[in-house]
């Protein structure tokens, strides 16, 4: 039996290159927002955000602190010593111990 070596040329290497570039293009900054606390908050008037930069997350509390934080998934992130998962429809945030962020519309 005769095994034939596998070339792989440029534009075999750069196609998979691509595929795996544009399957995570929306990543993590799908969960970069401002939101309103729906359940478990504090009483205030800050709004909470979530801004994405790489692998860090700096998060805004509904009490207006700043805290930094660490991406774990494309859907979910560690802040406030919580990990906070995106739901699929990307609109919600619910963070561990059961508060609920949901997303501004924006017009």
């Amino acid at each position: 039996m005769q095994r034939r070596a596998i070339r792989s040329g440029p534009i075999v290497v750069l196609s998979l290159i691509a595929q795996v570039c544009c399957a995570n293009a929306g990543g993590a900054q799908s969960i970069s927002g401002d939101y309103v606390c729906a359940y478990g908050c504090r009483a205030t008037d800050a709004a909470p955000s979530v801004q994405i930069d790489g692998d860090n997350a700096a998060c805004m509390n509904e009490l207006g602190g700043i805290f930094h934080g660490k991406v774990l998934t494309d859907h979910s992130i560690s802040c406030f010593n919580k990990t906070g998962v995106l739901s699929v429809d990307g609109k919600t945030i619910h963070w561990d111990g059961g508060i609920v962020w949901k997303r501004l519309s924006h017009p």
